[in-house]
């Protein structure tokens, strides 16, 4: 079947919303590669200039498949981003269609004429609920949502507008009219709104906006209103994660379909394709088999737990033991913190039953972390991650804070030796307490150990031990000397790296933690 949208031939109905997933240009390209149902990619919304975005936390669940999230807009900036366009590949059949945000008519316009090149066509973000003097703000000046169409269609490019569920759909179609845009996508998220957990609110932002499955009657009912004005494209989105609600959108008027948040919280790169593939043919036969494919259990419910324990290694590393125990594989990590403005931060675990954490103060957050004492409480998700699929003799590979990583596989493992590098004797945990065959340990400055790195004689310790499967986790510089040595003795495949990459959701929906190859460490990984 023949697919057009907007004038181009695509592979499927399918678009992943901005802002959720394909957040990376790596992600991006991989989906677009190897999900053809995605004949719509839908980049993050773009601004002129770089944005950091929203501190965690920065998603939360707030209902089975319904959420809150408050991302903050984080984007590399409209250079930036149209060079890292240029370094990707993307079929032919697929629609790049690149979101926009900005204040006024020449903010939007200046954004589109940096992406136009590498782009097939704008969305114009008019309605994100917690942007400031942007998004919604924007989006209720109906006169100024022409004027930015208008300005962005002198580009020759296909323009679409991305509309809130609070707009005025009345006045928002016609100033979409007006501005002579060529489709519209409705809704984004429910907001501005905030949501208590233990009475604080979950996010660092305060406020967020809402999505998933609580938003799908309301996403319903705009499009129907929508179509009710005008026979333009539309791409139906919101709380999308079986066939009857595309069936639903369908018969109100969409033509294209937003999967996200209501879908895929917790799945994995081969889960979303697998899916989205089994979604396809559910429309086309009549079935509900995609229903069985979405997860349930994400570890998303945050947990009080008390400091039972805190043991200072050095002035900077310190270990909390908790007055419970946690169920984590080899692997596998946890959000842990104070919520709102105090925010979270990913943690490996350390230990499982006593529940323990070893950090480095680093931040606020850590910084923090390293003030509590005996009987103060702090919140946990999780866990998240995976462990990876090893056996026989495994060499673990650890430098400076990825040690805590490892601690577990010798804990899950019978037959494990462990190479650790560190600053000096105070940075290193007690390995001499880990159930492992071997330790062999260096540092910085020679105070224990041998003087070096961890990846100093890794050749003759490999020839040596002739291990299965190698672990590292550690600094870049040293993930690389491992893979780049390491697969001059065993195969390369079987030589697994966590790299310390930013992790602000745990489940896979924000994108952050992407890889270089279009992964997601946090659903894919960790260990890859």
């Amino acid at each position: 079947m023949s697919i057009e949208f907007l004038g181009k031939e695509i592979s499927g109905l399918f678009t992943i919303p901005s802002g959720i997933v394909m957040t990376s240009t790596s992600v991006l390209e991989k989906f677009g590669q190897e999900a053809p149902e995605f004949g719509i990619l839908t980049t993050k919304s773009i601004s002129k200039e770089y944005r950091k975005g929203n501190d965690e936390s920065i998603f939360a669940q707030t209902g089975p498949g319904s959420f809150i999230n408050a991302v903050g807009l984080a984007n590399p900036g409209a250079e930036k981003f149209a060079e890292q366009l240029s370094k990707i590949n993307i079929p032919k059949k697929r629609f790049l269609l690149a979101s926009i945000i900005g204040g006024n008519e020449n903010e939007f316009k200046n954004v589109a004429e940096i992406l136009c090149k590498q782009v097939d066509g704008f969305e114009i973000n008019i309605s994100c609920p917690h942007a400031k003097e942007e998004g919604q703000t924007v989006g209720q000046d109906y006169e100024l949502v022409t004027k930015i169409i208008k300005n962005v269609k002198t580009l020759g490019k296909p323009v679409i507008v991305k509309l809130s569920p609070r707009a005025n759909i009345e006045e928002s179609v016609k100033a979409i009219l007006d501005g002579k845009a060529d489709g519209i996508t409705a809704i984004n998220t429910f907001g501005p709104e905030g949501f208590l957990v233990y009475d604080r609110l979950a996010l660092y932002n305060g406020v967020g906006g809402f999505s998933g499955k609580q938003i799908l009657e309301k996403g319903i009912e705009v499009v129907r209103e929508i179509k009710k004005r005008t026979s333009l494209p539309i791409i139906g989105c919101g709380g999308i994660s079986i066939a009857n609600d595309i069936l639903r959108y369908r018969d109100a008027g969409a033509d294209f379909f937003g999967v996200g948040s209501a879908a895929f919280p917790g799945m994995n790169t081969n889960e979303i394709r697998k899916y989205i593939g089994t979604l396809d043919k559910d429309i086309k036969n009549g079935t509900n088999y995609a229903k069985n494919l979405l997860k349930t259990e994400l570890n998303m419910e945050y947990k009080k737990v008390r400091v039972n324990k805190k043991e200072q290694l050095a002035d900077d590393l310190f270990v909390l033991r908790f007055d419970n125990s946690i169920k984590a594989e080899a692997g596998q990590f946890i959000m842990l913190g104070q919520l709102g403005k105090e925010g979270e931060k990913p943690f490996s675990v350390y230990n499982t039953d006593p529940f323990e954490v070893l950090f480095q103060v680093r931040g606020c957050r850590t910084k923090e972390m390293a003030k509590l004492e005996k009987g103060d409480s702090i919140y946990v998700r999780g866990p998240y991650g995976n462990s990876p699929d090893v056996n026989g003799k495994l060499l673990l590979v650890g430098g400076g804070m990825g040690i805590a990583a490892l601690k577990l596989f010798t804990e899950n493992y019978e037959n494990t030796i462990v190479v650790a590098g560190v600053k000096d004797r105070n940075h290193l945990p007690n390995i001499s307490r880990w159930k492992t065959n071997e330790t062999i340990i260096y540092s910085n400055d020679g105070s224990v150990g041998k003087r070096g790195n961890a990846t100093d004689n890794l050749e003759q310790i490999i020839e040596k031990i002739r291990p299965d499967y190698i672990l590292a986790c550690g600094p870049k510089g040293m993930l690389n000397e491992v893979v780049t040595r390491g697969s001059l003795l065993i195969p390369e495949a079987n030589i697994l790296v966590s790299e310390e990459l930013t992790t602000m959701c745990g489940v896979g929906i924000c994108g952050r933690c992407a890889t270089k190859d279009g992964r997601r460490n946090c659903v894919d990984g960790t260990f890859i």
